[in-house]
């Protein structure tokens, strides 16, 4: 039976040698795709075996700035340095430029929205970032709690341990599958329900509908 639901997994903060294959394992197990929404300082020689694998999986990249900090108070100049860095480096070690933007920390500003050039996304949030003391299965419970159809959801493969994301992919993927959901990229959520975000909305998407 073909899916009539459809959802975009994506994961922020890597790329990582150890962490984010424990994301592409179960993702490679379930036959799922997800957006990695990299920081530009992690996109190097020492992660391009894990981007490599990201692209071979059909998963896509997007860009979450160079770093971890919030963006909301910087100049246009650095704002613009640190998407412009992030974008080279991503399409230097993946071959293609990233098509969309999560800001650090989900915190935006007209400045940012007027600089970045891309589309902003958020999602559904499963509340796994450090000081979130949950376990895999109140982070999957997190994500279900909120789906609906066309939803992008927001999930990190990097974060300080314990981080049991990875296992609540064990619980998330299965259960959306039950519930008819089709796993998409962001591109290709987009392009299948006929939106076509524009980069200067200043809109931070969570759901494409």
């Amino acid at each position: 039976m073909k899916p009539d639901k459809l959802c975009a997994l994506t994961f922020d903060d890597g790329p990582d040698a150890i962490k984010t294959p424990l994301v592409l394992d179960r993702l490679e197990r379930y036959g799922a795709v997800a957006t990695f929404m990299m920081v530009g300082h992690c996109v190097n020689e020492t992660t391009r075996p894990v981007i490599e694998r990201v692209v071979s999986l059909g998963c896509e990249i997007g860009n979450h700035a160079w770093g971890w900090e919030s963006m909301d108070r910087m100049t246009d100049a650095e704002i613009r340095d640190s998407i412009r860095r992030t974008s080279e480096a991503i399409a230097r070690y993946s071959g293609k430029a990233p098509r969309f933007f999560r800001p650090p920390n989900l915190a935006v500003s007209d400045a940012l929205y007027d600089a970045v050039g891309l589309p902003f996304v958020g999602g559904v949030i499963g509340r796994d970032w450090a000081g979130c003391d949950t376990s895999a299965e109140a982070r999957a419970r997190n994500v279900l709690t909120g789906m609906r159809d066309g939803a992008i959801i927001l999930l990190h493969d990097v974060q300080p341990d314990p981080h049991p994301t990875p296992e609540a992919l064990d619980i998330l993927i299965p259960e959306l599958t039950r519930r008819g959901y089709e796993f998409a990229t962001l591109s290709e959520l987009f392009a299948r329900k006929g939106v076509t975000p524009d980069p200067k909305a200043q809109r931070l998407w969570d759901a494409v509908e």
